[in-house]
Protein backbone atom coordinates (compact mmCIF):
# COMPACT_ATOMS: atom_id res chain seq x y z
CA UNK A 1 0.00 0.00 0.00
CA UNK A 2 2.71 2.33 0.95
CA UNK A 3 4.50 1.81 -2.48
CA UNK A 4 1.14 2.36 -4.16
CA UNK A 5 0.88 5.61 -2.27
CA UNK A 6 4.71 6.91 -3.58
CA UNK A 7 3.95 6.28 -6.71
CA UNK A 8 0.59 8.00 -6.96
CA UNK A 9 2.69 10.97 -4.98
CA UNK A 10 4.97 10.74 -7.41
CA UNK A 11 2.71 11.08 -10.58
CA UNK A 12 0.53 14.01 -9.06
CA UNK A 13 3.89 15.91 -8.83
CA UNK A 14 4.27 15.21 -12.43
CA UNK A 15 0.94 15.53 -13.35
CA UNK A 16 1.39 19.08 -15.02
CA UNK A 17 4.20 17.09 -17.46
CA UNK A 18 2.79 14.08 -17.58
CA UNK A 19 3.50 13.34 -21.81
CA UNK A 20 6.73 15.31 -21.77
CA UNK A 21 9.01 14.55 -19.20
CA UNK A 22 11.06 10.74 -18.86
CA UNK A 23 12.05 10.30 -14.97
CA UNK A 24 15.48 10.77 -14.55
CA UNK A 25 17.77 8.38 -13.11
CA UNK A 26 17.52 9.85 -9.42
CA UNK A 27 13.89 8.71 -9.60
CA UNK A 28 14.40 5.02 -9.16
CA UNK A 29 14.57 3.99 -5.71
CA UNK A 30 16.53 0.69 -6.70
CA UNK A 31 19.44 3.59 -7.69
CA UNK A 32 18.58 6.32 -5.02
CA UNK A 33 16.94 5.51 -1.81
CA UNK A 34 15.35 8.41 -0.85
CA UNK A 35 13.00 8.52 -3.96
CA UNK A 36 10.47 5.77 -1.96
CA UNK A 37 9.93 8.80 0.27
CA UNK A 38 7.28 11.13 -0.46
CA UNK A 39 8.46 14.25 -2.89
CA UNK A 40 11.30 11.50 -3.52
CA UNK A 41 12.01 12.66 -6.79
CA UNK A 42 13.62 15.98 -5.29
CA UNK A 43 15.64 14.26 -2.88
CA UNK A 44 19.16 12.19 -2.80
CA UNK A 45 20.67 10.39 -1.08
CA UNK A 46 24.44 11.22 0.40
CA UNK A 47 25.91 7.90 1.33
CA UNK A 48 28.68 9.76 3.91
CA UNK A 49 25.76 10.94 6.49
CA UNK A 50 23.19 8.44 5.48
CA UNK A 51 20.96 11.34 4.82
CA UNK A 52 18.45 12.14 2.31
CA UNK A 53 19.17 15.99 0.96
CA UNK A 54 17.27 18.59 -1.11
CA UNK A 55 18.33 18.03 -4.92
CA UNK A 56 20.68 20.96 -5.94
CA UNK A 57 20.87 22.37 -2.42
CA UNK A 58 23.41 24.31 -1.93
CA UNK A 59 25.92 24.53 0.70
CA UNK A 60 25.74 21.29 3.73
CA UNK A 61 26.58 18.56 3.38
CA UNK A 62 28.59 19.86 0.32
CA UNK A 63 31.03 23.15 0.38
CA UNK A 64 29.44 26.37 0.69
CA UNK A 65 29.66 27.10 -2.78
CA UNK A 66 28.69 23.78 -4.02
CA UNK A 67 25.34 22.25 -4.83
CA UNK A 68 24.00 18.86 -4.52
CA UNK A 69 24.12 16.74 -7.49
CA UNK A 70 22.90 13.82 -8.81
CA UNK A 71 25.74 11.56 -9.72
CA UNK A 72 25.94 10.64 -13.64
CA UNK A 73 25.44 7.07 -12.82
CA UNK A 74 22.18 8.05 -11.07
CA UNK A 75 23.40 6.39 -8.09
CA UNK A 76 23.99 8.54 -5.03
CA UNK A 77 24.91 12.31 -5.13
CA UNK A 78 28.18 14.59 -5.60
CA UNK A 79 29.27 17.82 -4.70
CA UNK A 80 29.27 20.11 -7.64
CA UNK A 81 30.01 23.35 -8.81
CA UNK A 82 26.66 25.06 -10.06
CA UNK A 83 26.13 26.00 -13.44
CA UNK A 84 27.77 28.99 -15.01
CA UNK A 85 30.69 28.84 -11.96
CA UNK A 86 33.58 26.49 -12.00
CA UNK A 87 36.22 25.88 -9.20
CA UNK A 88 39.39 27.90 -8.66
CA UNK A 89 42.79 26.20 -7.80
CA UNK A 90 43.96 28.96 -5.82
CA UNK A 91 40.61 29.05 -3.08
CA UNK A 92 38.83 25.92 -3.87
CA UNK A 93 35.66 27.86 -4.27
CA UNK A 94 33.43 28.01 -7.06
CA UNK A 95 33.59 30.96 -8.88
CA UNK A 96 31.16 33.00 -11.32
CA UNK A 97 32.41 32.12 -14.94
CA UNK A 98 33.65 35.26 -17.26
CA UNK A 99 33.92 37.68 -13.86
CA UNK A 100 37.09 38.91 -12.21
CA UNK A 101 37.03 37.34 -9.53
CA UNK A 102 39.02 35.34 -7.99
CA UNK A 103 41.82 36.50 -10.82
CA UNK A 104 43.93 39.95 -10.72
CA UNK A 105 42.59 42.83 -12.24
CA UNK A 106 42.53 42.55 -16.47
CA UNK A 107 41.97 39.12 -16.01
CA UNK A 108 38.96 37.03 -16.20
CA UNK A 109 38.16 33.08 -14.96
CA UNK A 110 37.23 30.69 -17.88
CA UNK A 111 36.60 26.93 -17.62
CA UNK A 112 39.31 24.70 -18.79
CA UNK A 113 38.74 21.32 -19.46
CA UNK A 114 41.20 19.45 -16.71
CA UNK A 115 41.90 20.27 -13.12
CA UNK A 116 45.52 21.96 -12.45
CA UNK A 117 46.83 18.89 -11.35
CA UNK A 118 45.92 14.85 -11.48
CA UNK A 119 45.79 14.95 -7.86
CA UNK A 120 42.89 17.51 -8.05
CA UNK A 121 40.97 15.25 -10.35
CA UNK A 122 40.22 12.98 -6.70
CA UNK A 123 39.04 16.33 -4.78
CA UNK A 124 36.04 16.75 -7.78
CA UNK A 125 34.86 15.87 -11.16
CA UNK A 126 33.50 18.72 -11.93
CA UNK A 127 34.71 22.24 -13.42
CA UNK A 128 37.80 23.80 -13.12
CA UNK A 129 38.53 27.36 -14.01
CA UNK A 130 41.84 29.41 -14.35
CA UNK A 131 42.55 32.89 -14.79
CA UNK A 132 42.83 34.34 -18.48
CA UNK A 133 43.94 37.70 -19.81
CA UNK A 134 41.25 39.35 -22.52
CA UNK A 135 42.49 39.35 -26.36
CA UNK A 136 43.08 42.92 -27.42
CA UNK A 137 40.04 44.58 -29.61
CA UNK A 138 40.05 47.82 -32.16
CA UNK A 139 38.71 51.45 -30.57
CA UNK A 140 35.07 51.36 -29.86
CA UNK A 141 35.27 47.18 -29.45
CA UNK A 142 34.97 45.60 -25.90
CA UNK A 143 36.06 41.41 -25.85
CA UNK A 144 33.68 39.54 -24.48
CA UNK A 145 35.32 36.42 -22.71
CA UNK A 146 32.68 33.63 -22.91
CA UNK A 147 33.28 33.32 -26.95
CA UNK A 148 37.10 34.61 -27.10
CA UNK A 149 35.24 37.90 -29.62
CA UNK A 150 35.17 41.55 -29.60
CA UNK A 151 31.51 43.38 -30.02
CA UNK A 152 31.28 46.98 -30.46
CA UNK A 153 29.97 48.96 -27.47
CA UNK A 154 26.94 49.45 -26.52
CA UNK A 155 25.56 46.84 -29.08
CA UNK A 156 23.56 43.80 -28.38
CA UNK A 157 25.89 42.06 -29.50
CA UNK A 158 25.74 38.46 -27.02
CA UNK A 159 23.37 39.92 -24.56
CA UNK A 160 20.19 38.67 -24.10
CA UNK A 161 17.11 41.27 -25.37
CA UNK A 162 16.96 44.25 -23.45
CA UNK A 163 20.37 44.57 -22.90
CA UNK A 164 23.17 46.33 -24.19
CA UNK A 165 27.41 45.38 -23.53
CA UNK A 166 29.15 47.65 -21.76
CA UNK A 167 32.09 47.69 -19.68
CA UNK A 168 32.07 46.93 -15.82
CA UNK A 169 34.32 48.43 -13.03
CA UNK A 170 36.80 45.67 -13.49
CA UNK A 171 36.62 46.53 -17.12
CA UNK A 172 35.36 42.96 -18.54
CA UNK A 173 32.32 43.27 -20.52
CA UNK A 174 28.95 42.85 -19.08
CA UNK A 175 25.42 42.94 -20.64
CA UNK A 176 23.21 45.98 -18.43
CA UNK A 177 20.63 48.82 -18.72
CA UNK A 178 19.77 51.36 -16.82
CA UNK A 179 18.21 54.90 -17.09
CA UNK A 180 20.93 57.00 -16.40
CA UNK A 181 24.36 57.77 -17.75
CA UNK A 182 25.71 56.38 -21.05
CA UNK A 183 23.01 54.10 -21.38
CA UNK A 184 20.54 56.72 -20.82
CA UNK A 185 19.63 57.35 -24.55
CA UNK A 186 19.02 53.68 -25.43
CA UNK A 187 16.20 52.96 -22.22
CA UNK A 188 13.06 52.65 -23.41
CA UNK A 189 10.76 53.74 -20.94
CA UNK A 190 7.53 51.35 -21.87
CA UNK A 191 9.23 48.73 -20.80
CA UNK A 192 12.63 49.57 -19.31
CA UNK A 193 14.69 47.54 -21.33
CA UNK A 194 17.79 48.83 -23.30
CA UNK A 195 17.77 48.61 -27.40
CA UNK A 196 20.21 49.92 -30.18
CA UNK A 197 18.83 52.67 -31.94
CA UNK A 198 17.12 52.05 -35.64
CA UNK A 199 16.81 48.21 -35.09
CA UNK A 200 13.78 47.07 -34.03
CA UNK A 201 13.78 46.68 -30.45
CA UNK A 202 10.49 46.86 -28.75
CA UNK A 203 8.78 47.64 -32.08
CA UNK A 204 6.55 46.61 -34.05
CA UNK A 205 7.17 45.43 -37.76
CA UNK A 206 7.61 48.05 -40.15
CA UNK A 207 9.06 50.55 -37.07
CA UNK A 208 12.79 51.23 -35.60
CA UNK A 209 13.67 52.40 -32.21
CA UNK A 210 14.58 55.58 -32.68
CA UNK A 211 17.43 58.01 -30.36
CA UNK A 212 13.92 59.89 -29.72
CA UNK A 213 13.21 56.67 -26.87
CA UNK A 214 10.25 56.23 -29.13
CA UNK A 215 9.28 53.74 -31.80
CA UNK A 216 8.94 55.18 -35.84
CA UNK A 217 9.53 55.39 -39.23
CA UNK A 218 10.52 58.16 -41.82
CA UNK A 219 11.60 58.46 -45.62
CA UNK A 220 14.56 60.19 -44.80
CA UNK A 221 15.94 56.68 -43.03
CA UNK A 222 18.18 54.75 -45.12
CA UNK A 223 16.37 51.88 -43.42
CA UNK A 224 13.42 52.75 -45.06
CA UNK A 225 11.41 50.45 -47.62
CA UNK A 226 9.72 52.14 -50.39
CA UNK A 227 7.53 49.40 -51.51
CA UNK A 228 5.84 48.57 -47.98
CA UNK A 229 6.60 52.13 -46.93
CA UNK A 230 7.87 50.65 -43.82
CA UNK A 231 11.38 50.90 -41.43
CA UNK A 232 13.47 47.59 -41.49
CA UNK A 233 16.84 47.01 -39.36
CA UNK A 234 19.50 46.59 -41.94
CA UNK A 235 21.17 43.42 -42.09
CA UNK A 236 18.18 41.64 -41.07
CA UNK A 237 15.57 39.38 -43.16
CA UNK A 238 13.51 42.48 -42.79
CA UNK A 239 10.60 42.42 -45.94
CA UNK A 240 12.74 40.16 -47.56
CA UNK A 241 12.61 36.03 -49.31
CA UNK A 242 14.36 33.90 -47.84
CA UNK A 243 17.95 33.80 -47.65
CA UNK A 244 17.93 37.89 -48.67
CA UNK A 245 19.51 40.04 -45.54
CA UNK A 246 17.45 43.84 -46.14
CA UNK A 247 20.49 46.25 -46.67
CA UNK A 248 22.40 49.60 -48.41
CA UNK A 249 23.51 49.78 -51.71
CA UNK A 250 26.57 51.88 -52.86
CA UNK A 251 25.04 54.79 -53.99
CA UNK A 252 21.33 53.66 -53.55
CA UNK A 253 18.84 56.08 -51.79
CA UNK A 254 17.44 53.29 -49.86
CA UNK A 255 17.54 49.71 -48.55
CA UNK A 256 17.44 46.84 -50.58
CA UNK A 257 16.57 43.19 -50.20
CA UNK A 258 19.97 41.45 -51.24
CA UNK A 259 21.44 37.63 -51.31
CA UNK A 260 23.01 37.07 -47.71
CA UNK A 261 26.72 36.95 -48.33
CA UNK A 262 27.72 33.70 -49.77
CA UNK A 263 24.06 33.10 -50.75
CA UNK A 264 23.24 32.65 -54.68
CA UNK A 265 19.88 33.24 -56.30
CA UNK A 266 17.69 30.42 -57.37
CA UNK A 267 15.65 32.30 -60.03
CA UNK A 268 12.49 29.77 -60.34
CA UNK A 269 11.64 30.88 -56.60
CA UNK A 270 13.20 34.06 -55.80
CA UNK A 271 14.87 32.76 -53.19
CA UNK A 272 18.64 33.03 -52.22
CA UNK A 273 20.41 29.50 -51.19
CA UNK A 274 23.95 29.07 -49.69
CA UNK A 275 26.65 28.23 -52.16
CA UNK A 276 28.03 24.47 -52.55
CA UNK A 277 25.43 23.72 -50.43
CA UNK A 278 22.04 21.12 -51.58
CA UNK A 279 19.68 23.99 -51.69
CA UNK A 280 17.23 23.51 -53.97
CA UNK A 281 19.12 20.74 -56.14
CA UNK A 282 18.51 17.29 -55.78
CA UNK A 283 19.96 14.68 -53.03
CA UNK A 284 23.75 14.06 -54.39
CA UNK A 285 23.69 17.71 -55.78
CA UNK A 286 24.68 21.17 -54.62
CA UNK A 287 24.30 24.72 -56.21
CA UNK A 288 27.59 26.38 -58.16
CA UNK A 289 28.08 29.87 -56.84
CA UNK A 290 29.32 30.84 -60.36
CA UNK A 291 26.11 30.09 -62.40
CA UNK A 292 23.50 28.85 -59.80
CA UNK A 293 23.02 25.58 -61.11
CA UNK A 294 23.28 22.41 -59.29
CA UNK A 295 25.79 20.14 -59.99
CA UNK A 296 26.32 16.66 -58.77
CA UNK A 297 28.86 16.17 -56.02
CA UNK A 298 32.12 14.65 -57.32
CA UNK A 299 33.85 14.49 -53.82
CA UNK A 300 34.24 11.36 -52.28
CA UNK A 301 33.18 10.85 -48.47
CA UNK A 302 36.19 12.97 -46.06
CA UNK A 303 36.52 15.37 -49.44
CA UNK A 304 35.69 18.58 -49.95
CA UNK A 305 35.20 20.77 -52.77
CA UNK A 306 37.79 23.47 -53.51
CA UNK A 307 36.18 26.10 -56.23
CA UNK A 308 39.30 27.71 -57.31
CA UNK A 309 40.20 24.41 -58.98
CA UNK A 310 36.78 22.84 -59.38
CA UNK A 311 38.60 19.80 -57.90
CA UNK A 312 38.12 17.59 -54.31
CA UNK A 313 40.69 17.36 -51.84
CA UNK A 314 40.30 15.29 -48.61
CA UNK A 315 39.89 17.27 -45.33
CA UNK A 316 43.53 18.15 -43.41
CA UNK A 317 45.52 17.65 -46.32
CA UNK A 318 47.41 20.56 -48.20
CA UNK A 319 46.03 20.11 -51.50
CA UNK A 320 46.40 23.69 -53.04
CA UNK A 321 47.05 25.93 -50.27
CA UNK A 322 49.75 27.25 -49.27
CA UNK A 323 52.85 25.93 -47.15
CA UNK A 324 51.63 25.45 -43.28
CA UNK A 325 47.78 25.49 -44.51
CA UNK A 326 45.63 22.53 -45.11
CA UNK A 327 42.31 21.79 -46.25
CA UNK A 328 39.40 22.21 -43.88
CA UNK A 329 35.38 23.14 -43.23
CA UNK A 330 33.73 26.42 -44.21
CA UNK A 331 32.58 27.60 -40.87
CA UNK A 332 31.08 30.19 -41.91
CA UNK A 333 27.81 28.33 -43.26
CA UNK A 334 25.49 27.20 -40.90
CA UNK A 335 24.40 23.77 -41.59
CA UNK A 336 21.19 24.12 -39.51
CA UNK A 337 19.95 27.31 -41.77
CA UNK A 338 22.24 26.83 -44.77
CA UNK A 339 22.48 22.83 -44.81
CA UNK A 340 25.74 21.19 -44.74
CA UNK A 341 28.15 22.93 -47.06
CA UNK A 342 30.82 20.63 -49.03
CA UNK A 343 33.05 23.78 -49.72
CA UNK A 344 36.58 23.65 -48.53
CA UNK A 345 38.95 26.93 -47.36
CA UNK A 346 42.30 26.96 -46.62
CA UNK A 347 42.91 26.85 -43.10
CA UNK A 348 46.81 27.11 -40.63
CA UNK A 349 46.76 23.25 -39.89
CA UNK A 350 43.08 23.20 -37.74
CA UNK A 351 40.46 25.58 -38.20
CA UNK A 352 40.07 28.86 -40.17
CA UNK A 353 40.52 32.00 -38.28
CA UNK A 354 40.05 34.45 -41.08
CA UNK A 355 39.36 32.77 -44.57
CA UNK A 356 41.71 35.50 -45.88
CA UNK A 357 44.61 34.98 -43.57
CA UNK A 358 48.32 33.06 -44.78
CA UNK A 359 50.06 30.93 -42.46
CA UNK A 360 54.04 30.35 -41.85
CA UNK A 361 56.14 28.85 -39.12
CA UNK A 362 57.60 32.57 -38.36
CA UNK A 363 53.49 34.23 -37.53
CA UNK A 364 51.92 33.14 -34.43
CA UNK A 365 49.24 31.20 -35.37
CA UNK A 366 45.38 33.12 -34.38
CA UNK A 367 44.09 30.03 -33.35
CA UNK A 368 45.49 28.10 -30.53
CA UNK A 369 43.85 24.59 -32.42
CA UNK A 370 46.98 22.68 -34.24
CA UNK A 371 44.91 19.26 -34.36
CA UNK A 372 42.61 17.86 -37.47
CA UNK A 373 39.81 19.53 -38.78
CA UNK A 374 36.65 20.05 -36.60
CA UNK A 375 38.64 21.94 -33.57
CA UNK A 376 37.59 25.28 -32.29
CA UNK A 377 39.83 27.59 -29.83
CA UNK A 378 37.95 29.16 -26.49
CA UNK A 379 39.50 31.12 -24.05
CA UNK A 380 43.06 30.03 -25.52
CA UNK A 381 42.64 26.45 -25.34
CA UNK A 382 41.24 24.35 -28.40
CA UNK A 383 38.56 21.78 -28.21
CA UNK A 384 36.25 19.80 -30.33
CA UNK A 385 33.04 20.97 -31.50
CA UNK A 386 29.47 19.52 -31.10
CA UNK A 387 31.33 18.34 -27.65
CA UNK A 388 30.54 19.93 -24.32
CA UNK A 389 34.21 20.97 -24.50
CA UNK A 390 34.48 23.83 -21.48
CA UNK A 391 30.53 24.27 -22.08
CA UNK A 392 28.47 24.12 -19.36
CA UNK A 393 26.00 21.71 -18.41
CA UNK A 394 23.90 21.29 -21.34
CA UNK A 395 25.53 22.77 -24.01
CA UNK A 396 27.84 21.93 -26.76
CA UNK A 397 30.37 24.23 -28.62
CA UNK A 398 29.16 25.21 -32.17
CA UNK A 399 30.91 26.97 -34.74
CA UNK A 400 30.16 30.96 -34.02
CA UNK A 401 28.15 33.23 -36.29
CA UNK A 402 30.64 34.95 -38.66
CA UNK A 403 33.86 34.36 -40.88
CA UNK A 404 36.72 34.26 -37.34
CA UNK A 405 36.32 30.81 -37.40
CA UNK A 406 35.58 30.59 -33.84
CA UNK A 407 32.76 28.52 -31.39
CA UNK A 408 30.32 29.50 -28.76
CA UNK A 409 29.04 27.53 -25.97
CA UNK A 410 25.24 26.76 -27.13
CA UNK A 411 22.02 24.83 -25.64
CA UNK A 412 21.73 21.29 -26.99
CA UNK A 413 18.73 20.41 -29.17
CA UNK A 414 15.37 20.24 -26.93
CA UNK A 415 17.97 21.62 -23.97
CA UNK A 416 16.13 25.13 -21.99
CA UNK A 417 18.47 28.43 -21.57
CA UNK A 418 18.27 29.79 -18.28
CA UNK A 419 19.47 32.90 -17.02
CA UNK A 420 19.71 33.79 -13.15
CA UNK A 421 19.63 37.27 -11.54
CA UNK A 422 22.84 37.92 -10.85
CA UNK A 423 24.02 36.84 -14.78
CA UNK A 424 24.57 33.26 -14.69
CA UNK A 425 23.52 31.27 -17.64
CA UNK A 426 23.49 27.56 -18.84
CA UNK A 427 20.93 25.00 -19.93
CA UNK A 428 18.70 22.30 -18.68
CA UNK A 429 17.96 18.75 -19.70
CA UNK A 430 14.56 18.60 -19.78
CA UNK A 431 14.34 16.28 -16.54
CA UNK A 432 17.09 18.60 -14.60
CA UNK A 433 15.22 21.91 -15.63
CA UNK A 434 11.59 19.95 -14.16
CA UNK A 435 13.68 19.34 -10.96
CA UNK A 436 14.88 22.45 -10.56
CA UNK A 437 11.55 24.21 -11.25
CA UNK A 438 9.93 21.81 -8.60
CA UNK A 439 12.90 22.54 -6.12
CA UNK A 440 12.03 26.49 -6.38
CA UNK A 441 8.78 26.90 -7.22
CA UNK A 442 6.32 24.44 -5.62
CA UNK A 443 6.01 22.55 -2.49
CA UNK A 444 4.68 19.24 -3.09
CA UNK A 445 1.45 17.91 -1.61
CA UNK A 446 3.97 15.34 -0.38
CA UNK A 447 6.11 17.73 1.72
CA UNK A 448 2.90 19.06 3.28
CA UNK A 449 1.97 15.55 4.14
CA UNK A 450 5.38 14.79 5.74
CA UNK A 451 5.38 18.21 7.61
CA UNK A 452 2.08 17.44 8.93
CA UNK A 453 3.85 14.18 10.23
CA UNK A 454 6.74 15.98 11.35
CA UNK A 455 9.22 13.64 9.24
CA UNK A 456 12.28 15.94 8.79
CA UNK A 457 13.60 16.08 5.10
CA UNK A 458 17.17 15.33 6.45
CA UNK A 459 16.70 12.55 8.37
CA UNK A 460 18.60 8.97 7.84
CA UNK A 461 17.20 6.34 6.20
Amino acid sequence: MRRLVDLVMILWILEPFQTAIVPPPWADPARNPCAARPGGWQLLFWPPLQQCFRIFQLGFPCPDTMELSPSPSGVGAECRCPPGTAQSPLTARCHRLFAQDPCDAGQFFAPRQDPPLKSMAKISRGRWGACRTPGDCSDGEIFWPADGKCYGKLTRGPCPRGKLLTAAKDNLAECHCQDSGHLAPFFHLADELCYEHFTRGPCPEGDLFLPSGECGCRRDLPQFHTESGQCFELGAPGPCPGGHVFQIEEGGSGGQCRCREGNVLWSEDGLCYRAFTRGPCEAGEFLMASNSTCVKNPCAKGELFFPADASCYRIGTQGPCTLHSVIVFDFTARPSIDGVSYNGVCGCAGIVTTLSQTCSEREPQASACRGTPGMAEVAGECHKLYTRGPCGPGEWLEPAKGANGRATCECKPEYQRFETANGVRGCHAPSVGIARYLNRRIQSKAEKIALRQKIPINSSI
